[in-house]
């Protein structure tokens, strides 16, 4: 029996950004979509956990051999948020059911500010959660296991008794070595599977 829900925000909350959104701000930067990919994600990690937009932005547009310019900086920024504010609200019907079953729910998100305040301004995160951590306001990422830990404490749950659902494996394989049980979220058809899993009422009290 799961006492509580553990929900990634990228690509389990939302949908993935848009399939050609690369091609697209790589055509503007000039480059390939495969580059402007890559460059991307090399600087992600450090932006998740707290690096100011503006340098994240001026490490990727070096990694690119441009300089950054306030008005590129600005566009790519909002650019960025819109590719990650596109909801899967069938999730989030997923999770306001279990938690009126009596479960617990958490937010546990690799997140930036711009990003952050967008969703927070368009969805009332901590009335839909129980606890709601991002990586850029804590200062830590997944898969670090810090930041499962400081999850589970703002819980209150058995560990072996949180199911934790994300789109990325690696973040997966940190939260199962702490004993957290885990979903990989790897199609529309993992909701079937997860409204499966959740839908038994929960001896947890809140």
């Amino acid at each position: 029996m799961i006492q509580a829900l553990v929900l990634d925000y990228g690509g389990v909350l939302s949908l993935p950004q848009p399939a050609n959104w690369y091609q697209a701000v790589g055509l503007r930067l000039g480059v390939a979509a495969d580059v402007f990919h890559a460059a991307y994600w090399q600087h992600r990690q450090a932006y998740d956990a707290g690096l100011p937009a503006e340098e994240y932005w001026t490490r990727v547009l070096a990694t690119l051999g441009r300089s950054a310019q306030a008005a590129d900086v600005a566009t790519l920024v909002e650019s960025d948020v819109a590719s990650w504010t596109r909801y899967r609200d069938e999730v989030w019907d997923v999770a306001r059911s279990f938690r009126r079953l009596g479960g617990r729910i958490g937010f546990l998100s690799n997140g930036v500010p711009e990003v952050m305040a967008r969703i927070r301004a368009e969805r009332q995160l901590e009335t839909c959660f129980d606890a709601v951590i991002v990586s850029c306001e804590v200062g830590v990422a997944k898969p670090d296991s810090r930041i499962y830990q400081m999850c589970l404490a703002r819980l209150g749950v058995d560990v072996d008794r949180t199911l934790f659902v994300d789109d990325r494996v690696e973040n997966l394989q940190g939260a199962a070595r702490l004993g957290m049980r885990t979903l990989y979220f790897v199609s529309e058809g993992t909701i079937k599977e997860l409204i499966e899993l959740t839908s038994v009422p929960t001896d947890s009290t809140r």
